[in-house]
């Protein structure tokens, strides 16, 4: 719709203007009214109307001193003027300054008409022009800002030469000293994936690039892209504390304007645009930091110690964890499961995909233990590509802890509610006092007590779950931890014997001849020809 303001200092002119012709089918809507100079001035500024009708003779201002003023300040606005005069110095002057025409009252309705007709060609017609000038020019930024974009791309890629036209624009807009690189991540995408829309994704993506239009881009120090489904700013910068400011800054206003939460990473300033790859780099490396120390952060580039093997000490965990789950109270489980998963934490902090997947090994090693002892899972817990794809899932490695102790307590219940699993628990529990202990004096008694049975009892029962009478087990396991002795240590025979319960070396040696048809020695020998 045209909007239109009539103007005359005589009310019942306007009144006879509203219902001289339909202006709706005009394609017009009346915005306001007029009866003085000032007046029309002050809403011509607050309503921007398209076309305005006024008397030419006002007080104030005269109708000349409005259409001067509107083409001193150049202001897109269309102009009738009316007069009981009929000078033609009036309708000279009108025209001289821009007015569409000028109509004699009383007004006309078919010349009304006539020159509304006329105004709404030269309107549309204005209209048009300053389209095709607005998208040339959005064109031509649009273009600029493109080519832009892929020079710092190629820069953060480490891809782009001195030599071109490309980096000697980028040169010339981003000036330093200083760039750095900020990475602006939303959170919850990967959990909420699911349940958001390509669309929704999409209107995320453009709301959070307008907020960094109004902070980096209108301001003149950076630009904005997007690599590889992030957002990535470039900005130069003199001082030093103007990345952490910005990062700051936008992650307030995405909050505040857009109810979202993200994470902010900032590789470490870098002097020459053709370090650019590098400080891109440290931001990502820092946005990793985020699965550790939690989301909806400014995550500073911290350079990250070097990494050491604790395969000991995570199998010592993993066996205090299965040794809790068989043997104890559900708070002793939880406590091994905390101590086990903050252990995985601190070794693997700053690499995620090792996180994932260490944490993925230990929880299959754990479930595994638990099912070779006897103990009954569910098909769930044994799913490993479901495990697998649970554990990638999470944002943070604290939430990752959560929902695997949540997942261990699960089982806990599941085992202590079978009466089934209730002899296999007890039976767990013997064999890891076995293993424990083999050193020392295990007798069948002592057993047998320590399972509140009768030790003819406890004999039945442990051979009814294992297949072997208890001396068979407690030999064969001594035997075990010998063999591994023989191949991997220095150890006399005789020290071997008595590490695992043998006072008397020759009894041992009977024993080990009998269970692997060699001698221990003879056992060292052919297990060294073989490595």
């Amino acid at each position: 719709m045209i909007r239109l303001i009539l103007a005359d200092d005589e009310p019942i002119i306007i009144k006879g203007l509203r219902k001289l012709i339909d202006w709706e089918s005009f394609g017009m809507e009346i915005v306001g009214h007029a009866y003085d100079g000032n007046e029309l001035m002050q809403l011509i500024e607050e309503l921007q109307p398209d076309l305005v009708i006024s008397d030419i003779s006002m007080p104030h201002q005269t109708g000349i001193d409005i259409i001067k003023e509107i083409k001193h300040r150049s202001l897109p606005v269309h102009v009738i003027f009316i007069s009981a005069y009929q000078e033609f110095s009036y309708a000279r002057d009108a025209v001289a300054f821009g007015a569409i025409d000028y109509l004699v009252k009383p007004v006309v309705k078919q010349q009304l008409e006539s020159v509304l007709d006329k105004a709404i060609s030269l309107i549309t017609e204005l209209n048009e022009e300053q389209k095709r000038k607005g998208k040339l020019q959005l064109l031509e930024r649009k273009s600029k800002h493109e080519e832009m974009q892929d020079a710092l791309i190629q820069l953060t890629d480490g891809n782009l030469s001195v030599k071109t036209r490309s980096y000697q624009e980028t040169a010339e807009h981003l000036q330093g000293p200083y760039y750095s690189v900020l990475i602006v991540e939303v959170e919850h995408l990967m959990e909420e994936s699911a349940r958001w829309t390509e669309k929704e994704k999409k209107l995320i993506e453009f709301a959070i690039g307008n907020v960094l239009q109004e902070v980096i881009i209108d301001t003149g120090i950076g630009y904005v892209f997007i690599k590889q489904n992030q957002h990535v700013a470039v900005v130069s910068h003199d001082d030093m504390d103007v990345p952490i400011l910005l990062a700051e800054d936008t992650q307030r206003k995405i909050e505040t304007f857009l109810k979202l939460k993200v994470s902010i990473a900032i590789g470490r300033p870098v002097s020459e645009l053709l370090k650019l790859a590098d400080a891109y780099a440290e931001a990502d490396q820092a946005m990793e930091m985020k699965y550790f120390v939690g989301l909806n952060r400014v995550l500073s580039y911290v350079p990250l110690s070097k990494a050491h093997a604790f395969d000991k000490q995570l199998y010592d965990a993993q066996w205090d964890v299965i040794r809790s789950i068989t043997a104890k109270g559900w708070p002793e489980v939880q406590a091994s499961l905390t101590v086990w998963l903050q252990m995985i934490k601190n070794e693997t902090f700053g690499n995620r995909s090792l996180a994932v997947s260490t944490c993925f090994s230990s929880v299959s090693f754990i479930i595994q233990e638990l099912s070779k002892s006897g103990v009954r899972l569910s098909e769930r817990a044994l799913d490993k590509r479901e495990l697998q794809q649970l554990l990638a899932l999470f944002e943070t490695f604290d939430r990752m802890s959560d929902v695997i102790i949540g997942l261990f307590e699960k089982t806990y219940n599941e085992l202590d509610s079978d009466s089934g699993n209730k002899d296999k628990i007890m039976l767990a529990k013997i064999k890891q006092y076995i293993d424990e202990h083999y050193r020392e004096e295990i007798t069948l008694e002592s057993m047998a007590s320590m399972a509140f049975m009768n030790p003819y009892y406890f004999s039945s029962f442990f051979k009814k779950h294992t297949k072997q009478n208890f001396k068979q087990y407690v030999t064969e396991v001594r035997m075990s931890h010998a063999a591994d002795m023989l191949s991997l240590t220095d150890l006399m025979v005789y020290e071997i014997a008595e590490k695992v319960g043998y006072n008397n070396a020759r009894h041992f040696s009977d024993m080990f001849k009998k269970k692997y048809g060699r001698l221990p020695m003879d056992y060292r020998q052919d297990t060294k020809k073989t490595t």
